[in-house]
């Protein structure tokens, strides 16, 4: 099944939920909202916030390699297919992932 994560629209916080799609969801959304070195068990889990302050075209690398690495370690359900970046016309440095994953 392919979904579309937009991070502009987190889904909503559901614990304990039966719903393999809606965990997976929740959980790359809270991979791509922690900073890395944030959480105190798993100090690799998160996005590297040094990212934030390099140049847009060198950002959307970075980022694009950092959700690659993060979801092959922490969230194996989900396979990234595509990832794009919207970018706010008031906030130019402002990138907002647009995922494409496929979920078995």
């Amino acid at each position: 099944m392919k979904v579309t994560i937009n991070s502009k629209n987190p889904p909503d916080l559901e614990l304990f939920t039966d719903d393999e799609t809606k965990d997976i969801v929740q959980n790359i959304f809270c991979i791509l909202k922690t900073t890395r070195g944030s959480c105190p068990m798993l100090r690799d889990y998160g996005m590297d916030p040094t990212i934030l302050h390099k140049p847009v075209p060198i950002a959307q690398a970075a980022f694009s390699v950092a959700i690659q690495k993060q979801m092959e370690e922490f969230e194996d359900r989900a396979t990234l297919v595509r990832l794009e970046f919207d970018l706010d016309p008031q906030h130019p440095d402002i990138l907002y992932p647009i995922m494409e994953v496929t979920i078995p």
